[in-house]
């Protein structure tokens, strides 16, 4: 009730009456406590995940600048930051589907928060990325004592209604130092640590340094250099020759692309392939190097009519895979160039059958069924080598430089080289030595029943006025 009293005086002297007022203000009182509830709502809802009940990334920003503040303030008092991301979440989602990708997010954070203190923030980031701030640890040594407990907890299986589900994070760590000013540069630095460890193995963890900031950098201009040279047409195509290791003949060409920066030179492709694959630029310059090879390979044939079955090899990036009309572009360059469709082979590196297989295998299906030739690149160097015989429709195993580098020295590296030409041979396929470099490993591989190869011992990757020059002379054999 809301009580309120007027006096009535005469002439402002006198008292003549007292009005008292009594109202009923009850109404207005839970139309209050209604707009105050929901505005303490609202506010809450703005520093919270919906779905875990977590702090978000802006309370979790907030809370780190006070963590920062006090480090400031008190030279005895540390933190340390931790980054979480799931491994292959995005498979779980696209199995299980995302009620249950959801289900594991709330089963993770609440796994998470029994390791942690009360003074300890664990927050959702967004996504599958979690974030904490260990505001009771004083060194290293706990830290990864918590580091190891986390990783301990995945090690069990999470349960979504039937189905047992095995998770697994990377974990970039970030421990507070005086010359952080900004908690913007320690979120940085663990995203730079997280990355560092995302290359890794699954679960694997990495401590910040210095030098990782200076990597980012360069990573990050390597990535804005990358996408003016494919505007510009910086890059070039070298063919490595593929001989037929007995007559030393040439049967065909690998084109391998090269990045002549105008400021820095040459750049590796070891160096760029990976920031390629990574921004999505590997599909507009795995479809230029498509193009330029096919166009090139049509151009050397009409030389000479002794390289009517000349062989170009183009590499398949992982990333190409997801495009819903890879096999009509392929199909597309080598009609409108007038091309024999057995001319033309493409390359899958191992490590690309690991993602998406179903959908992979469906595509080379189509490939091959067009009448395009299919190799394995860098085989023995993953997991599933001898599934991958089974399920997918090559043509050619290619025989990892790595074997042949150490197969003169070593004889479990010889071993294995003998064991995937025996193995090729069983599944009716081709086989191909790469890295061949001297005189010793051409003849071993000759003794071992290698057909074909490729190598510095040969030849190294030449230009296409160089192998325009070497069909001219009627020279298909070549030795350095």
């Amino acid at each position: 009730m809301l009580l309120s009293s007027q006096l009535i005086s005469y002439e402002g002297q006198e008292i003549m009456a007292i009005i008292c007022t009594a109202k009923d203000i009850s109404q207005e009182k839970r139309i209050e406590q209604l707009i105050e509830d929901n505005v303490r709502k609202l506010y809450y809802d703005f520093r919270h995940d919906k779905l875990t009940g977590l702090p978000n990334r802006k309370l979790f920003i907030e809370e780190l600048e006070s963590s920062l503040k006090k480090a400031h303030i008190n030279n005895n008092f540390s933190f340390t930051v931790l980054i979480l991301d799931l491994d292959q979440f995005k498979l779980i989602n696209h199995s299980y589907g995302h009620l249950m990708g959801d289900n594991l997010l709330i089963q993770i954070a609440e796994r998470l928060k029994q390791y942690l203190h009360a003074q300890d923030i664990l927050a959702r980031l967004g996504g599958d990325e979690f974030g904490i701030i260990l505001n009771h640890l004083g060194n290293l040594e706990h830290t990864l004592e918590i580091v190891d407990l986390i990783k301990q907890s995945f090690a069990r299986p999470f349960q979504l209604n039937d189905y047992e589900v095995y998770s697994s994070a990377s974990i970039g760590i970030t421990i507070s130092d005086t010359k952080y000013q900004k908690v913007g540069d320690i979120l940085r630095d663990a995203d730079a640590a997280l990355n560092q460890a995302k290359t890794k193995d699954k679960a694997s963890y990495t401590i910040f340094r210095q030098e990782m900031y200076l990597e980012a950098v360069n990573r990050l201009q390597l990535d804005n250099d990358l996408r003016r040279a494919i505007e510009r047409k910086e890059f070039e195509l070298r063919y490595q020759p593929i001989v037929e290791l007995n007559t030393k003949k040439i049967t065909g060409f690998e084109a391998l692309i090269r990045w002549e920066h105008p400021e820095k030179g040459w750049i590796s492709p070891n160096n760029f392939i990976p920031v390629a694959e990574e921004t999505g630029l590997i599909i507009p310059l795995s479809n230029w190097i498509l193009n330029q090879g096919c166009q090139q390979l049509c151009k050397w044939q009409k030389l000479s009519n002794n390289y009517q079955d000349l062989i170009i090899s183009i590499n398949l990036s992982v990333k190409q895979f997801s495009q819903n009309n890879l096999v009509e572009k392929i199909m597309d360059t080598v009609q409108n160039l007038g091309m024999n469709h057995h001319c033309l082979k493409l390359e899958i590196t191992e490590s690309c059958l690991v993602k998406n297989t179903e959908e992979i295998c469906l595509i080379l299906n189509q490939l091959k069924a067009l009448g395009m030739k299919l190799s394995m690149d860098d085989f023995g160097t993953g997991y599933s080598s001898l599934s991958y015989l089974h399920r997918f429709p090559f043509d050619t195993l290619k025989i990892d430089r790595s074997f042949i580098k150490d197969m003169t020295q070593s004889t479990d590296k010889l071993r294995l080289t003998q064991t995937i030409i025996h193995l090729a041979n069983d599944f009716g396929m081709e086989v191909i030595a790469e890295g061949i470099e001297t005189e010793k490993q051409w003849k071993k591989l000759q003794q071992l029943g290698c057909p074909y190869g490729q190598g510095y011992y040969f030849a190294k990757p030449l230009t296409a006025q160089e192998v325009e020059k070497v069909i001219l002379e009627g020279n298909n054999r070549l030795i350095v």
